[in-house]
């Protein structure tokens, strides 16, 4: 046993650390690592990019709508066609919310242009259940990709 050396300290210098409460962080911390793993395998998407992430002869040649959803919720729509014909339509809102039925006319009326994909484009005050909505709409008419621009 070693003891202090000096003339008045005789204090025991051995002393034992209690190495049980770092075992227990550790064992949670890789059950949490362990669940995290899996969650994550099990809740994938797989998702790709629309445009931009291949080079431009992979890029899928197809017609495409635009919705710019403004600042009073009115849609403007813009299919923007292969040939560089593109027809622009104009969807007000219906008392601050947007007018679906008008938005599934308008889009079961164009359907001969097949298109296959969408952009949405919102303010940074258009609700999120909003935004959800016509992604709904695209979805139950047909459109396969789905692309949301950041605000």
């Amino acid at each position: 046993m070693a003891i202090a050396q000096g003339p008045k300290s005789k204090k025991d210098l051995n002393f034992e650390l209690n190495l049980m409460p770092v075992f227990d962080i550790l064992a949670v911390c890789i059950c949490f690592l362990l669940m995290t793993v899996v969650w994550v395998e099990i809740k994938s998407l797989e998702t790709k990019q629309s445009i931009g992430g291949q080079s431009l002869a992979e890029t899928n040649q197809a017609s495409s709508f635009w919705l710019t959803v403004d600042e009073s919720n009115n849609i403007n729509l813009t299919i923007k066609s292969i040939k560089n014909q593109d027809k622009q339509y104009s969807i007000t809102s219906l008392r601050g919310q947007l007018d679906l039925k008008k938005i599934t006319s308008l889009i079961l009326s164009v359907k001969n242009e097949n298109v296959s994909m969408a952009h949405i484009l919102p303010t940074k005050n258009t609700k999120y259940d909003q935004v959800i909505q016509l992604m709904d709409v695209l979805k139950q008419n047909g459109v396969k990709d789905i692309g949301l621009s950041p605000i």
